[in-house]
């Protein structure tokens, strides 16, 4: 199997069988159980705390292990190229694997909340090295074809997880061993390491990545780390003129990050990252927008149903899932498009996202508006799969030659470093409308509609974006067929 090389006519969608053909069929496993194992540590993990937090104690810690993960996988992610620029892509993607097993074997045998902390942390860093390792597979081993299907396949995972998560995690906790929800991973890694150890098609240390022999990048991803900590201090802050001057910091640290690695030979993030004049800028600011605008809802939807609407549990994880639910029709129904229609789909992508944020806005504190806002949180999910396996599909295509690796993983980072902001402004502004009681409806319901209406600026801002992108896409289709 060929790596990827540029193509001079518009590629067609291959059909789905080709996923499992041709030898691609455990580069798919490969590809899907990376995608289990790091989005069921995020899920199950939410759902065990209450029981771990009985058994260890550490209260004062208990959002702590959920956020040294997302720190931890952003860092992960832009570690890739690092990585397999020194190790190769079988040694490395398998090294990932390997430390991702001992992270969850550390967090099963963490005899208190602050070993979990640090246990979960390093978990973290191996999850984004294996999420990001798994784009630049999709990068690398899959032609420009054939990635909007395992993209779609990918993004289906997401939703078997969301569904599943939950369950495991439930189960778990009811008879009392949060324990065994880390230790069921531990099997599932080790078959991810095989594989990659025996499967994977071998390439020498900075093969296709000139970074491979460069210096570390010490600096960079010490200012990285430090900017995305100030980050998650800010939504922790009470302080809401600390959590503000947390978030300058934060973003004069990222901003730091990219502009020296801008200047480096041994680039962690791709040529033109969060450039509005480079096809893979726009569309890494706009998955960035997207993560800082969906990440609220996820916040806030639970606590808005269950304070303002007074429903169950049950009904709480329905509309939570209808999101997934969306968002997984929307991917499977458009990655067969190409050209206009895919253009189309990029731009109605966050359009859809405004219309069902707008509409969540608009209904949160009205009684009785419970269909209109799980429609609305169904259209949420549908604009976000619309557009999301394009985009993806179209940033891998417009990487530099050499980059391609950083380019791929640089998504899944920078995708979580908005959902890490998007989390502290959301924090400040409920804390600004008020949201001291969380148990008071109208506290709670004029806080979750002014947070759900701010998200409409980082959306209106990915619409800009997007329509920038769409050029670009728009020239690069008719490059390709003249």
């Amino acid at each position: 199997m060929s790596e990827k090389s540029p193509s001079t006519a518009a590629p067609e969608i291959a059909p789905w069988g080709d996923l499992i053909r041709d030898g691609r069929a455990l580069f798919s496993i490969m590809v899907i159980l990376g995608v289990i194992l790091h989005a069921l540590q995020i899920l199950v993990t939410i759902i065990i705390m209450p029981t771990v937090v009985a058994d260890l104690g550490g209260a004062d810690y208990y959002t702590w292990p959920a956020m040294l993960y997302t720190i931890g996988s952003i860092i992960g992610s832009a570690s890739v190229g690092i990585l397999w620029g020194k190790l190769g892509r079988r040694r490395g993607y398998a090294f990932s694997g390997v430390a991702f097993m001992i992270g969850t074997i550390a967090c099963a045998l963490a005899p208190n909340m602050g070993a979990l902390v640090l246990a979960r942390g390093f978990q973290g860093i191996a999850g984004g090295l294996v999420i990001g390792g798994g784009m630049a597979l999709i990068s690398g081993l899959f032609t420009e074809g054939l990635r909007k299907r395992i993209l779609a396949a990918y993004q289906g995972t997401w939703m078997v997880a969301q569904l599943c998560g939950p369950l495991v995690g439930g189960a778990f906790a009811e008879i009392g061993w949060w324990r065994g929800s880390f230790w069921t991973m531990v099997p599932i890694t080790l078959c991810f390491v095989v594989i990659a150890w025996t499967k994977l098609p071998d390439d020498e240390a900075g093969a296709g990545d000139p970074r491979g022999g460069g210096r570390f990048p010490f600096l960079r991803l010490l200012t990285l780390v430090s900017g995305v900590f100030s980050i998650a201090f800010a939504g922790l802050a009470d302080d809401i003129g600390m959590r503000v001057a947390l978030i300058i910091a934060a973003i004069g640290l990222v901003w730091m990050t990219f502009h020296l690695d801008h200047r480096s030979e041994n680039r962690i993030y791709p040529t033109g990252a969060m450039s509005v004049r480079s096809p893979v800028g726009l569309a890494l600011l706009i998955l960035f927008l997207g993560g800082m605008a969906q990440t609220s809802v996820n916040i806030f939807l639970p606590l808005l149903l269950q304070v303002v609407h007074g429903v169950t549990p049950l009904f709480i994880s329905f509309i939570s899932i209808t999101i997934s639910f969306g968002w997984t029709v929307g991917t499977f129904t458009v990655s067969g498009w190409s050209g206009k229609r895919e253009r189309l789909a990029l731009m109605a992508g966050p359009l859809f996202m405004m219309v069902g944020m707008a509409g969540l806005a608009m209904m949160a504190r009205t009684p009785g508006s419970l269909i209109v806002m799980t429609l609305a949180a169904v259209v949420l999910g549908l604009g976000v799969g619309i557009h999301n396996v394009h985009i993806v599909a179209r940033t891998m295509a417009n990487a530099k030659k050499g980059e391609e690796r950083i380019t791929s993983s640089a998504m899944p980072s920078v995708r979580s470093m908005g959902t890490a902001f998007g989390a502290a402004v959301a924090g400040g502004l409920s804390s600004m409308a008020g949201l001291g009681d969380a148990t008071d409806p109208e506290a709670v319901g004029r806080s979750v509609t002014m947070v759900y209406s701010f998200n409409l600026v980082p959306l209106a801002c990915a619409v800009v974006f997007m329509a920038l992108l769409i050029r670009h896409a728009a020239r690069d289709d008719r490059n390709k067929t003249s």
